[in-house]
Parts: structure tokens; C-alpha cells; sequence
């Protein structure tokens, strides 16, 4: 193909100016160019009746890539032709056979000596010397003296009994009649069993007899809770009193 292409070009070379370009002269053609126009294409391609210069050189060119590019290629085709392969064996030698060495004879038994007579010498006879035996003073025995018992806890005191305790009473705040038993107009007398310390407060209270309802028995407790009594001596030491107090609660007419 490209020895055709070039025959072509060849030939295109080869031909009279007025071959490569038809003449605008002849019939069919455009005659009304001006004459200015004309003569300048006459210059520019009627003298030109020479080699072409440029494309002989673009030729040789284009030749010259085409054979570089063979010879690579049958470079590259040799280069594989020539590679072979090279095959490794990674297996381990097989270990050499063990050697039949002759075992060491057995160490020979060392000859013991017998050990030389003993000779035994006389021994002189000790003298025993009697000695007395000093004789040691023994301390006598020290006294020792007792630990003073503790002192003995003192006796709680006494309780006793105090019968009526209202008469003994110091001071207290009268208890409140609650206002839901004013409504429902609750009245009853309760009756508190007490336990007063040797200062006159209380110690315990509880309801020995109720009055009824509870809403009333629960006030006379919390208000007997607060109250103070003068304390009680028997012979000379303050004691304990247990008695009882009454608390009535009553509805006056003119509350109602």
C-alpha cells in the first residue's frame, strides 16, 4: 500500500503545472475571475515544475518509522523466542545416611585401696575429783497484789407507785379537742397509764382506757407527752413513778 501511495505522489510530481490544476480559461469553468487573480495563481503554480521537497521528505520519514518500528518488533519477537524456562528445585537434599559409629567401651571400674589398720593408742585413765555443788539462793515469791474490784453499777432506781398523778402535775398545755370531733360532737373521758423519771418528765405513756374514739385518745396522749410532774424521793432517792391521769373531754354548750 504505501509503495502505491507513493507511485501516485510520484506522479503527481512528475506532471505540467497546468495538469495539477485546470486552467480557468476553458469552457465549464468560472472565466470571470479577475485578471489580477489569475496571473497570481499562474505565479504561485505555473513555475513550480520541480521535485516537491517537503513531500519526498515526509515520505522518507514515514519509511523510516515503518522500518524502526519492524526491527522492534522482530527484536521483541526474538527476545521471546530466546527466553526459556528456568526451573528451580526447592526440594531439600535427603540427609546422608547415619554413620555406624563403634560405641565407647565401657569405663573400666576404678580400684578401690583398702583402707590401712587403724592403730589404737592407750588411753590414760581420767581422775574424777569430787566437787561440792554450790548452792544457789532461792528468791522468795513476791506478793502480788490484787486489782481492786470495780465499783459496782449502780442500782437502777425503784419504781413505785404513784396512784392519781394529776395532783403532782408542774406544768402542761391542755390537750386540743380536734376539730372533727367538735363537728361530730365525740366526748368521753381517757384515761393514760404513765411512767415518770426520776426528773418528773415522761418516760412512757400509753392508753389504759379509751374513750371511745380515737381521734381523742390520740390528743390526750401527745398532749401528756409534754407535761412535767414534781419528782418523787423515797428515802433520800429520786425514784420512778408509775400512776395514771385522766383527761375528759366534754362539749360545752356554748361551743356547740
Amino acid at each position: 500500500m504505501l509503495s502505491v501511495a507513493e507511485d501516485r505522489i510520484d506522479d503527481m510530481l512528475d506532471l505540467p503545472a497546468s495538469r495539477q490544476f485546470p486552467d480557468p480559461r476553458r469552457p465549464g469553468q468560472n472565466t470571470r475571475a479577475p485578471q489580477s487573480s489569475r496571473a497570481a495563481e499562474a505565479g504561485r503554480f505555473g513555475q513550480r515544475r520541480g521535485p516537491n521537497l517537503p513531500a519526498i521528505l515526509l515520505i522518507a520519514a514515514v519509511h523510516a518509522a515503518l522500518i524502526f518500528a519492524m526491527m522492534q518488533v522482530r527484536q521483541h519477537v526474538i527476545a521471546v523466542r530466546e527466553a526459556r524456562l528456568t526451573v528451580v528445585n526447592l526440594t531439600p537434599p535427603a540427609p546422608p545416611p547415619p554413620s555406624e559409629e563403634t560405641p565407647p567401651p565401657p569405663p573400666s571400674k576404678p580400684e578401690i585401696a583398702a583402707p590401712a589398720p587403724l592403730v589404737q593408742m592407750p588411753v590414760p585413765p581420767v581422775q574424777l575429783v569430787a566437787t561440792t555443788p554450790i548452792p544457789v539462793p532461792v528468791p522468795s515469791p513476791v506478793p502480788v497484789k490484787a486489782a481492786p474490784a470495780p465499783p459496782a453499777p449502780p442500782a437502777p432506781p425503784s419504781t413505785v407507785q404513784g396512784g392519781d398523778l394529776a395532783t403532782q402535775m408542774v406544768s402542761g398545755k391542755p390537750p386540743r379537742y380536734p376539730i372533727e370531733s367538735r363537728r361530730k360532737r365525740e366526748q368521753g373521758t381517757v384515761v393514760l397509764s404513765l411512767t415518770l423519771g426520776i426528773d418528773g418528765a415522761v418516760e412512757s405513756v400509753a392508753v389504759a382506757q379509751s374513750s371511745g374514739f380515737k381521734r381523742l385518745d390520740d390528743a390526750a396522749r401527745d398532749a401528756v407527752r409534754g407535761w412535767r410532774w414534781r419528782p418523787t424521793v423515797r428515802d433520800g432517792q429520786p425514784v420512778r413513778v408509775r400512776g395514771v391521769v385522766e383527761i375528759p373531754f366534754v362539749l360545752r354548750v356554748d361551743a356547740a
